[in-house]
């Protein structure tokens, strides 16, 4: 028994020396580099619907945080991936769960920010299969990022709305509780 807590101790001890965590299948880094920036993992979780899990959601921050207000309201820039692990999510159930996210930010009323709503979503009008990766670099003062794998798809500078997409998994009630704990490091 000694034996196996030891080998198991010095397994978890060794884990971080290779760059990554794998949740649900998904390799998940402890560092990325965009646009010229150093990002670390602050944590990671899978987005649970009922019983489906539908995809694992990362967050990086380019510095140490106190709390979600950090990324929402500044200094930290920070990077939200999403990777898709099932096969249920479809570009339009995307894009309507964003738009729902955002009326839940914005208690309603996106009128504000609704141009700049439906450019990010647009970021989700491809076909979206399982093993596909979103990722938002959120520069604040500035605004967001949005990649496709490899590929950039759209920039939206506005610290506005680079707040309000954050909120939507960072925010006072966001789309799951304990994704926001998990991405926290909670």
């Amino acid at each position: 028994m000694k034996k196996l807590l030891v080998a198991l101790i010095l397994a978890v001890s060794v884990l971080p020396l290779f760059g990554e965590t794998e949740i649900a299948g998904v390799s998940v880094g402890n560092s990325v580099s965009l646009g010229g920036r150093d990002f670390s993992l602050k944590g990671a979780g899978i987005r649970k619907k009922l019983i489906l899990k539908l995809y694992v959601g990362s967050l990086y921050t380019d510095r140490d945080i106190n709390d979600e207000s950090d990324i929402l309201k500044g200094p930290a820039s920070s990077v939200i991936r999403l990777d898709i692990i099932s096969d249920l999510i479809t570009s339009e159930l995307m894009q309507e769960t964003v738009q729902e996210g955002f009326d839940k930010a914005m208690g309603g009323d996106t009128s504000s920010l609704q141009p700049q709503i439906d450019r990010f979503i647009g970021v989700f009008s491809e076909e979206i299969e399982k093993g596909d990766q979103f990722t938002f670099v959120s520069i604040p003062g500035g605004g967001v990022t949005a990649w496709k794998g490899d590929r950039e798809l759209t920039e939206v500078n506005d610290d506005r709305f680079r707040e309000v997409l954050f909120s939507i998994w960072l925010g006072d009630e966001p789309a799951d509780r304990k994704l926001k704990k998990a991405m926290l490091g909670g």
